[in-house]
């Protein structure tokens, strides 16, 4: 069995590197948006601007211009950005932020890592563009031409950034051990951690359980149509994280969870939903194997893990995403061959 060391071995340079990051991303958070302001900071205040503009569809432009007239408002001292461009680079130092991948618009294949540069499936023939002529002002080529706008598009939030900010903070990291140090352990099941799945998990990698910031993960994932209209074809396939190292009030508040992915379409992926999962797959195997990050709780560097323990879903999504087929011959995935059909 290999070994999973708490602490890893990094220089003390890494470890000044690790700590001038964390300060330069967070220092901003602790700035009052003007002298005198406790209910604002500078970052909250263009979280909630941000926020807004991606809830109404504000332009670049005009969020821009907000931020000038703010500017012009607000007392002498304040510490609102002038620009867009200047609160999104803010923004962007938190790592919370997307990645959009191409994708193929009959679920094939992900343009990504090898694909990145091919314009069809070889499989299907169906173009990475749409048909039409419309062009993504999002995405220059250069200064002149745009390039064409993809059929389907996956958004992607990178996992293992998200994991680390969690120790960043010392209250978080703290909540991060309660699985193991603040459970009251009484043989009444109230969380995971008391279930026989956990306990079997710690018993089969006692080298990973021997940490508790190693992070156990469960994964949720259905689909929706968000226009509560029947007569629209849209699917829209959120993909959740949930922390289960957190305290059981805690793990499944809203705040909690993580949004790994968002698969839009006019149809739901059904079993390609692997083909979305990718990405997801491959910070798993990353994290199994480790990654560095830094305590602030005890202000110490550490090598994080994490482990998917299990998934939640409806019988029907259950077939998507374990790619046991839930209905017609051998439906049942617990009898699995023995089902009397």
């Amino acid at each position: 069995m290999r070994t999973f060391p708490s602490i890893c071995t990094l220089s003390q340079d890494n470890e000044a590197d690790l700590r001038d990051l964390i300060t330069d991303a967070l220092d901003d958070c602790d700035i009052p948006l003007y002298p005198g302001c406790v209910k604002f900071s500078c970052v909250s205040f263009l979280l909630r601007l941000y926020h807004f503009k991606a809830l109404f569809g504000w332009s670049a432009k005009s969020l821009t211009c907000l931020l000038e007239f703010l500017n012009e408002a607000f007392p002498d001292g304040n510490t609102i950005s002038t620009t867009y461009y200047k609160a999104k680079n803010k923004i962007s130092a938190l790592n919370i932020g997307y990645v959009k991948i191409d994708a193929c618009p009959n679920d094939c294949i992900l343009y990504w890592g090898d694909a990145s540069k091919k314009i069809s499936y070889d499989v299907c023939k169906s173009s990475r563009w749409q048909s039409s002529n419309k062009l993504d002002a999002d995405e220059q080529v250069d200064g002149s031409c745009r390039r064409p706008k993809p059929a389907k598009v996956l958004r992607y939030f990178p996992l293992i950034p998200r994991l680390k900010r969690l120790f960043q903070s010392s209250k978080t990291s703290q909540s991060m051990r309660w699985h193991k140090e603040g459970r009251t352990k009484d043989g009444i099941l109230k969380h995971p951690a008391d279930g026989s799945a956990w306990d079997a998990f710690d018993k089969r990698f006692p080298d990973f359980a021997f940490d508790p910031r190693n992070v156990r993960l469960g994964l949720a994932s259905d689909g929706f149509n968000p226009f509560r209209t029947m007569s629209t074809s849209h699917s829209t396939w959120p993909v959740l994280l949930i922390l289960y190292n957190l305290e059981p009030w805690a793990c499944m508040k809203q705040s909690s969870l993580i949004l790994s992915m968002v698969i839009l379409g006019e149809k739901g992926p059904g079993n390609d939903i692997d083909v979305y999962i990718q990405p997801l797959i491959k910070e798993l195997k990353r994290l199994w194997i480790g990654v560095d990050a830094f305590d602030s709780s005890a202000f110490e560097s550490f090598t994080l893990w994490a482990c998917l323990l299990w998934t939640i879903n409806d019988f029907l999504a259950y077939a998507n995403i374990s790619g046991w087929s839930t209905k017609g011959w051998v439906a049942c995935p617990i009898c699995a061959e023995k089902t009397e059909s």
